[in-house]
């Protein structure tokens, strides 16, 4: 008898004196904001978002340049415009001025928008004899934008030298392209043989732009002009992809179960499909994204329309919330 007092004894004091849980008080996360970027007419635009100030930093017209050129003293690769539908050759050994039509050996090439400048189909080109003939693309009303060629002649770390012309060597050009601080790229116009004006790194966070998008072992298809948004990868901007779990149910305790990635793409264009009976985009409304910088903050984000008021289409609609 004395032996099974004891035992509720210690049952008792193992237990009947366990602590009561502590309720998780809801996150006081910050309020659902609404945006919509109008692209305009043909995807005109390409518009710099800064998610945390709710803001539009910058923008330009699609066709305002032709080159992408690395920044910084260590800089040298270059990208090529892949929102008009760019393209370009390389071609080895080869004299300027007697270059004056595509090889019919030559392989057009594209860059891979996975990241800035990871991925460039011109690759590095340091030490090696090579002209660049430019498709450049469309304009904004679908007319070929025709063919430059260009070289760089010197690399510095603080300019570019280039040349470039008209296939036929006319408008040639010699341009000192000086790298600038703060912006990961410097986007070059051979029409006007200057850089464009450029958004700092620290003032944006998403783009919203068409760009060609590289679907691999498809012959068939091998690239594609898309409508989408990339990440500032080169600040830290990082994003995970939850198609499951309900929007307004994602919170920051769901953040550790993510696995982040800073491709610049990661967002990209899937978050609507085209309807091809309808004619139609609709909006993948139960896919969200959670947007962590380079400061910690988190946010989740999803798209709702693609369309604005009187029903004209690049236009996305989205809301974001801050996990506070």
């Amino acid at each position: 008898m004395k032996k099974h007092i004891a035992l509720v004894f210690v049952y008792l004091c193992l237990f009947g004196c366990e602590q009561t849980e502590i309720p998780i008080v809801p996150a006081n996360n910050g309020p659902v904001i609404s945006a919509q970027i109008e692209l305009g007419n043909n995807y005109a635009k390409q518009i710099f978002y800064n998610i945390k100030d709710s803001s539009i930093v910058s923008e330009n017209i699609k066709t305002a340049w032709d080159i992408g050129l690395e920044n910084g003293p260590e800089g040298y690769r270059i990208k090529i415009n892949s929102s008009t539908y760019s393209q370009i050759i390389k071609i080895e050994n080869a004299n300027f001025e007697n270059t004056t039509s595509v090889p019919t050996s030559a392989v057009w090439g594209w860059d891979n928008a996975i990241s800035l400048f990871n991925n460039t189909y011109i690759g590095d080109y340091r030490n090696k004899n090579q002209i660049f003939i430019l498709d450049r693309g469309y304009n904004i009303d679908g007319t070929s934008r025709g063919l430059k060629k260009f070289r760089v002649d010197t690399i510095t770390g603080d300019h570019y030298i280039i040349t470039h012309a008209n296939l036929d060597n006319t408008q040639v050009y010699s341009a000192k392209i000086n790298k600038i601080n703060g912006a990961s790229v410097i986007r070059f116009s051979f029409e006007n043989n200057s850089p464009i004006e450029e958004p700092l790194d620290s003032e944006w966070d998403l783009l919203f732009t068409q760009y060609t998008h590289l679907f691999i072992n498809n012959n068939a298809i091998p690239s594609y002009l898309v409508t989408g948004v990339l990440i500032n990868s080169a600040v830290g901007i990082e994003v995970a992809i939850d198609s499951v779990t309900p929007f307004f149910e994602i919170n920051e305790n769901s953040i550790s179960n993510y696995t982040f990635s800073n491709n610049q793409n990661i967002i990209g264009y899937n978050w609507k499909e085209y309807n091809f009976e309808s004619q139609y985009y609709y909006i993948k409304d139960s896919i969200s994204y959670i947007i962590k910088d380079s400061k910690g903050r988190c946010f989740k984000l999803r798209f709702i329309d693609f369309y604005n008021s009187t029903g004209e289409k690049g236009a996305p609609m989205f809301e974001y919330q801050l996990f506070n």
